[in-house]
């Protein structure tokens, strides 16, 4: 497509979870520049802490400290994906309770971002994340100067929308999770060898019978692992699959449900294997390119099975609204199961079942939103610049109201006097000079 944005390469940063071994967050910037570098422009990835998540072919990260570095390079701020448009605490997660900052993460890809998009006078565009729950009340005014300075909004689901109340703006988008275009990044056929290395890898030589499956343990509901392991045992022994169960985010443990898992089947005598510790990315989309189905509870475990034209059964316990937005953009409701019991039972008609490739106008419709993030882009600065500095002022005002004027002094003073003065007993009836 050649450089469409300009002499140079533009240089757009993009926000989100990059720094938590997850596959799915993990794998937006690396789309992101696969499309944005198509058409012209550099991606940069920008995460709350900027950490290494060990896996190969993640694009590595900085914090989102430098986005507000004006000696870092930055045309534009590319929000997302994910399920990140949201201010919930986020020190469950051990990454980012470690650094005493969990408190600060959930708003910090979004509004943050928003924030050092005003301040650096650049565009903001959206690449279509999610809202997992209804903002509080009093964040509302800030989010709603928030999506009025996007110049470009997109979000992927309609109960997303719904969630923020922008049922009824103008501008926003309904567009379809990036990763479902993940064949543009690496084509089936190239991924024929990793998934034989993988398999080799892990002692799995039927490599035509594999049923790629994951398990959350938030999934199981009241059920234990036992019991899905002797309905899984059941239903590989019976339809001569063999199972390999992936950890698809070490963040949330799926590592250890991994293992146990495939000792709970081993113990069952069905020859299963662990993904517990993928060496990168490419392991885990060439196991699900080349599965025979993929049965789990992960969207993007289904997402990239879907990509490249595996059947899946999405495993939708708790229903979140992410699952069954996803399914209607790709007019498939009937994976959506409510629980693992169901999906068992639908199990041999996926195994059994024909390629379902992803439906053309879900294509077009991310091919038109790359189109949309890089014109964006291009057009610079100029149409919702004061739109980000009545955010800036909101926000600015609001951090008064909320810490008063030692939060809003803190870079022109110390922290030493900060806290002296929260007495004054080291000055009392001294002179200021």
């Amino acid at each position: 497509m050649g450089n469409a944005c300009g002499k140079r390469p533009l240089d757009i940063m993009i926000t989100g979870m990059f720094d938590m071994p997850n596959f799915g967050d993990l794998m937006f910037p690396v789309v992101a520049a696969n499309e944005l570098g198509r058409r012209g422009c550099r991606v940069h990835a920008m995460s709350p802490t900027g950490a290494e998540t060990g896996l190969r072919e993640a694009m590595a990260s900085r914090d989102i400290a430098t986005a507000f570095d004006p000696l870092a390079p930055c045309d534009g701020l590319l929000i997302g994906g994910g399920y990140i448009v949201h201010t919930h605490r986020m020190d469950p997660i051990k990454e980012y309770r470690e650094g005493g900052i969990g408190a600060a993460i959930g708003p910090l890809t979004w509004l943050g971002a928003t924030l050092a998009a005003a301040l650096r006078d650049v565009p903001v565009a959206w690449n279509a994340p999610g809202v997992p729950h209804p903002l509080r009340s009093g964040l509302k005014p800030l989010a709603a100067a928030a999506f009025d300075c996007a110049d470009y909004l997109a979000l992927r689901d309609a109960g997303s929308i719904r969630m923020v109340g922008l049922s009824e703006h103008p501008e926003v988008e309904i567009v379809p999770d990036t990763i479902l275009g993940l064949e543009t990044v690496w084509p089936k056929a190239e991924l024929a060898q990793d998934f034989a290395r993988v398999c080799a890898t892990l002692g799995v030589t039927r490599t035509d019978r594999v049923l790629a499956t994951h398990v959350r343990r938030r999934s199981l509901g009241e059920a234990s692992l036992c019991d899905l392991a002797e309905g899984l045992a059941q239903m590989c022994t019976r339809l001569d699959v063999s199972p390999i169960v992936i950890g698809l985010g070490t963040a949330h443990a799926d590592d250890r449900m991994a293992r146990e898992l495939t000792a709970a089947l081993a113990a069952r005598g069905v020859a299963a294997a662990a993904l517990d510790r993928p060496r990168g990315l490419r392991d885990i989309a060439a196991l699900l390119a080349h599965a025979r189905a993929y049965a789990g509870s992960s969207l993007h475990g289904y997402i990239t099975a879907a990509a490249y034209g595996v059947p899946g059964l999405l495993v939708a316990r708790p229903a979140y609204r992410k699952f069954d937005g996803l399914v209607r953009h790709l007019g498939r409701s009937c994976d959506l199961m409510k629980d693992w019991p169901e999906a068992l039972a639908a199990l041999e008609q996926a195994v059994q079942g024909p390629s379902q490739p992803i439906p053309p106008g879900v294509l077009a419709r991310l091919d038109r939103h790359w189109d949309r993030v890089a014109e964006t882009f291009r057009a610079g600065p100029d149409a919702k610049r004061r739109e980000r500095l009545a955010f800036a002022a909101l926000a600015f005002r609001e951090g008064l109201r909320q810490d008063g004027l030692n939060w809003a002094m803190t870079p022109f003073s110390t922290p030493q006097d900060r806290k002296a003065a929260l007495t004054g007993q080291d000055i009392h009836e001294t002179e200021p000079f």
